[in-house]
């Protein structure tokens, strides 16, 4: 566990505790359908929709705090949790830039 943190860590020099663990390479979900990867296509989906829910629930929370305290809920996957929610999650309750 440690040794994912550090290497998350050095991969994303910018990456502060308590915050997820933001893939900058890597471009946000889309529900365009992957004919190569249905499965994984669903799956992006049924995060966006249940991050939407959490949200709309919840509009005045910090949602990057509940990004971390969802992937923090089984440690020992926490910081693979916080890379696919991130990646779902993006721009969920974030101001438009």
């Amino acid at each position: 566990m440690t040794g994912e943190r550090e290497r998350s860590a050095a991969a994303n020099p910018d990456w502060q505790k308590g915050r997820p663990w933001v893939d900058a390479l890597t471009p946000a979900s889309t529900d365009a359908l992957d004919v190569a990867d249905p499965v994984g296509t669903a799956c992006r989906a049924e995060l966006r929709r249940i991050g939407h829910a959490l949200h709309a629930a919840n509009p005045g929370e910090d949602f990057a705090a509940v990004e971390v305290e969802i992937a923090e809920m089984d440690p020992t996957h926490a910081g693979w949790r916080a890379i696919v929610l991130e990646m779902a999650w993006h721009w969920i309750g974030r101001p438009a830039a």
